[in-house]
């Protein structure tokens, strides 16, 4: 008769005992044990971390398009390019006329602007728009027309006018234009990018006059960016707003600039050997540029905002797997000092919290702001963990301690936020420094006891 025990299956890798194995191994007193626990406990949590980062990216699209909305009524990005001569000009070959024309660049091109920034809201958003006041010197010298004046070409004086090139037209309020001391009017552009408000000069006799001064005021809004083009030999032009964080665009940086928290001034300096193309443009000869090339030689500034709502709250997900696992990983040195050992479920309830402040951060700071949002919900979000940390030790000191450290944790990942340049060296030095301290916390863990 054979024994009954000696029939009884013996459990396999794949069998249900492996898994219980598995269980009371990752369940049981083992340090290493706990730590894959909370090791896999981490990175589960980037699941509701995922979550809040596409609400995240839900919201910055509907913020794109109010932002599209306002800009469409109140001025895009703007770039300013003039003012240009232009004389138009006929030729006789072979006995027939053709009509084309001189586009005459000043030698001298001075522009003082003043840009004053405001918000509009639609909505839930805050779109940062800017009215810019532009003071504006040029100075043409024809001579360089008439020294071309053969082969049977002939200037039409009587249509000769200046012109102004400005990306959006829509929010402009010129005032007259003075040439030579004498007032002309603007009048409806042309349609063009680079002749959206011209004057004419056909009343003024350019056609005795070597040398022609132009001076005009102009008033527009925008958003985003303001670039001027250098069209002057020597183009000379200031800034001045009282927008904090600027960040100076396209080809030509500064010579001088000063930045503070009353805003900034900016002044630029540059000459023509720098540009793709020349003073003077001929029709008739293939010699003027493509709209294209006169505004990519541009230069400005941009309305950067270091404090973006969206952003910072982006940011500072991608600090959180970081974040989480250093909260449990002080979560276990408790476990070690106070000799208790917390569920699973205790533990993957904390993370929850943890990632519910993110969602808080979000929702808050579209209300009052990312700071006062950002001490709001880390407040909250301490004092839940705390008060739950009591409740599973029923000790006052562990407890407060907990709190104390998750506060410093939040204090530094908002100092890791505010930092634009640094921002990962700090973070690599706080992540070696705390990984330095668990190390030290735990250099007598398994150490051999003397006999």
């Amino acid at each position: 008769m054979s024994d009954p025990a000696a029939a009884a299956p013996i459990p396999t890798a794949s069998g249900p005992g492996f898994f219980r194995l598995i269980y009371e191994y990752l369940s049981g007193p083992n340090l290493l044990a706990r730590a894959i626990v909370l090791a896999m406990l981490t990175l589960a949590l980037k699941i509701p971390l995922g979550l809040v980062g596409g609400v995240i990216d839900d919201r910055q699209v509907h913020e794109d398009e109010a932002t599209k909305r306002v800009t469409e009524s109140w001025g895009s990005a703007q770039t300013f390019a003039g003012p240009m001569m232009v004389l138009p000009y006929k030729r006789f070959t072979d006995g027939r006329e053709t009509e084309r024309s001189f586009t005459l660049l000043p030698e001298k091109l001075s522009i003082d602007g003043q840009v004053r920034p405001e918000q509009r809201r639609r909505g839930l958003f805050a779109v940062t728009v800017y009215t810019a006041t532009l003071e504006v010197v040029a100075e043409f010298q024809t001579k360089a027309v008439r020294d071309l004046l053969t082969d049977g070409r002939r200037i039409d004086w009587t249509a000769a006018r200046l012109d102004l090139g400005l990306t959006d037209p829509k929010a402009i309020d010129a005032a007259t234009v003075d040439v030579d001391g004498q007032r002309i009017e603007w009048i409806p552009g042309l349609g063009t990018s680079l002749s959206t408000l011209p004057a004419s000069l056909g009343s003024l006799g350019l056609a005795n006059r070597e040398t022609v001064t132009v001076r005009f005021r102009i008033v527009f809004g925008g958003s985003g960016s303001l670039a001027l083009a250098p069209i002057g030999r020597r183009t000379e032009a200031t800034i001045s707003s009282s927008w904090p964080s600027p960040s100076f665009i396209g080809r030509y940086l500064p010579v001088t600039q000063t930045i503070d928290k009353d805003g900034f001034h900016a002044k630029w300096s540059t000459s023509h050997l720098g540009r793709r193309y020349g003073q003077l443009w001929d029709s008739g000869n293939g010699t003027e540029p493509a709209p294209s090339i006169v505004t990519d030689s541009a230069f400005g500034f941009a309305l950067h905002n270091p404090v973006d709502a969206y952003r910072q709250t982006d940011r500072a997900i991608k600090y959180a797997v970081m974040f989480i696992g250093l909260t449990f990983a002080t979560c276990l040195l408790f476990e070690m000092a106070t000799g208790t050992r917390p569920h699973v479920t205790q533990y993957g309830l904390i993370g929850l919290s943890l990632c519910v402040f993110y969602l808080l951060l979000l929702s808050a700071s579209e209300q009052i702001g990312f700071a006062p949002a950002y001490l709001a919900s880390a407040s909250a979000v301490v004092t839940q963990a705390t008060i739950y940390n009591w409740a599973l030790y029923r000790r006052r000191g562990p407890a407060l301690a907990f709190g104390a450290i998750l506060t410093g944790l939040y204090s530094g990942l908002y100092g890791l936020l505010q930092l634009e340049d640094v921002a990962l060296l700090a973070g690599s030095l706080l992540l070696f420094t705390v990984l330095s301290l668990a190390m030290w916390f735990t250099r007598n863990l398994h150490r051999a006891q003397p006999a």
